[in-house]
Formats: C-alpha cells, structure tokens, sequence
C-alpha cells in the first residue's frame, strides 16, 4: 500500500515543480521609435520702430541738404567796372536768398572778383564793392547780416587765367560760398610797389 501512494505523492510533486518552472510568455511588443523632436520656428526680427521724431530728423536732413547743395558754385558777373546787379545776378541771388531765409543756420561768404586790368588797390576795392552790393541784395530779401560775409579778392582769384575778352567776362563776379573752404582773403599786392593811381577796370 506504500509503494503505490509514495509514487501518486511522487508524481504529484513533479508535476507541481514543472508548473512552476513554466517560463512566463511575454506579450510581442514591437519597442516604438523615437519622434523627432518638434522644429521651433523662430520670429524674424523686428522692423525697428520709426517714431514721429526720428522722421523729422530725417526730413531735416535731407532738407538741409538740399540747401545746401543750392548753394554750390553760384557765381553772379559784373559789366566792366561796374558793382551793379544785372538781372540774370538778381535772379540768382534771389534762389540764395530763399534758401538762407529758410534756414537761418547756414551762411555763406561773398567773394568779390575783379579782371587783371587795373591796379592792385583798385580792383581790391572795386572787388568790395561787388560783394557789399550782394551781400546788401540778400539783406533786403530777408537774410540775417550773420548770415553772409563780404570780402574782396581783386584779381588775386581769376576763373579764367587767360588774357583776353572772353577770360576777363568771367573773371569779373561775384562768387558764394559755403562751407570750410572759402577762400582767404587776399593781400594787397607787393608792398614795395609805388601806390598806382586809381584806374578803370572791368
């Protein structure tokens, strides 16, 4: 009777042992790839902001230059020896005289020049006299006597250099200039040279 209960116990055993040691099934999962990561745009900068000021400024500057380049190479002429304004001149100065009345901060230098005839003392003078006369035209269309400096050249500064008609036509004027690089005043001739009576020129 022990031998065949002993065997049943035995099978029992065994069979509890093999249940036990069945290897658990995991379920078939395939592993899921990595999503890429997500692109972050970034904003385009943005525009600077205009405001009303910088605007003005910008107009003002360019207004100014305008002026400015108005300004350039303007030069009036004379009849032989003459300080009176022809009305090509007045027309001219008129152009200047608008713009130095709008814009009270710019000046200009009034350089009065003569032909080569004539001595030294009095093509000094004459000179004057051509540029007081503009200078004097600008004050009565409203521009500041700040504003504008007359001096005489003579025939220290010629145009032309040359020695005829045509050449003492553009030597006798009266140029306006701006800027650092007006020209100096020039000097009155040789000092040792005998003082020449006034004589007729351009």
């Amino acid at each position: 009777m022990r031998t065949p209960l002993l065997r049943f116990s035995l099978a029992l055993a065994a069979l509890a042992v093999s249940a036990c040691s069945t290897p658990e099934v995991k379920p078939d999962v395939k592993p899921q790839a990595a999503k890429p990561a997500a692109k972050v745009e970034t904003p385009p900068p943005a525009a600077p902001e205009t405001t009303p000021a910088a605007e003005f400024k910008a107009q003002g500057q360019a207004e100014l230059d305008k002026a400015l380049e108005q300004l350039k190479s303007v030069s009036v002429f004379f009849e032989f020896d003459s300080s009176t304004l022809t009305k090509d001149a007045s027309d001219k100065l008129g152009v200047v005289g608008d713009v130095l009345s709008r814009h009270p901060e710019l000046d200009v230098k009034i350089e009065g020049n003569c032909d080569e005839r004539g001595s030294a003392q009095y093509n000094l003078a004459l000179g004057q006299k051509r540029a007081d006369v503009v200078k004097k035209y600008l004050a009565q269309l409203g521009v500041k006597a700040g504003q504008i400096k007359a001096i005489s050249l003579g025939s220290e500064k010629p145009a032309d250099p040359g020695h005829d008609e045509d050449a003492w036509k553009k030597n006798r004027r009266a140029d306006v200039q701006s800027g650092p690089d007006s020209a100096k005043p020039a000097s009155n001739g040789d000092a040792t040279a005998a003082p020449a009576a006034p004589a007729p020129t351009k």
